[in-house]
């Protein structure tokens, strides 16, 4: 499973320095659901919320990602800009509900751009 969690994180990086901002969403939230307990995928996902202008789901994520790993360098830079502070706790059933809107978000997305 990390092996695939880990193409789909490559993959995102890929779209995300293409600016494809909805490619790496998805991609993200396919490794997410591969490998949930990955930092470098839950800042990753902040940051390109960010990126697409939604700091709600930011708030969702970079904090996640200093849960799990409280020195993420991605995590860390991204909570200042974001005025989270390091010890915030993320709600499990608050982060499957913000996944379930950007999800609805990014099919909304899709459909705009086709």
């Amino acid at each position: 499973m990390k092996k695939y969690a880990r193409r789909h994180y490559q993959r995102a990086i890929q779209y995300a320095n293409l600016a494809n901002w909805t490619r790496a969403v998805e991609e993200l939230r396919d490794a997410i659901k591969l490998e949930l307990q990955n930092s470098d995928y839950h800042a990753l996902l902040g940051v390109v919320h960010l990126q697409q202008n939604f700091p709600g789901m930011a708030t969702v994520y970079i904090p996640q990602a200093s849960k799990l790993n409280p020195q993420h360098p991605l995590a860390l830079k991204y909570a200042c800009k974001l005025n989270i502070k390091p010890n915030d706790n993320v709600n499990p059933r608050s982060m499957a509900t913000s996944v379930s809107i950007a999800a609805l978000l990014s099919l909304f997305v899709t459909q705009q751009q086709s």
